[in-house]
């Protein structure tokens, strides 16, 4: 009895465990958004991807966008 109640817990763990490790980390949904945005991105029309990004982050992203679009990188 003692090991079928330590296998559900050990799965249980790992479940969660695997859960969680397939959310992406804030520092990767950031750069997914930058290598999202096109010449179609404006501060109200954002990529699918970027719109878990915060408003502040994104538009330094966007200003970045546009700046090296332009050659002043």
């Amino acid at each position: 009895m003692r090991i079928r109640i330590g296998v559900v817990v050990l799965a249980v763990v790992l479940l969660i465990a695997a859960f969680l490790s397939s959310i992406p980390s804030e520092a990767e949904t950031e750069a997914a958004c930058r290598r999202a945005l096109d010449n179609t991105s404006t501060a109200t029309n954002r990529p699918e991807v970027c719109l878990d990004v915060s408003a502040g982050t994104y538009r330094t992203f966007l200003l970045m966008y546009v700046l090296r679009a332009e050659g002043l990188d």
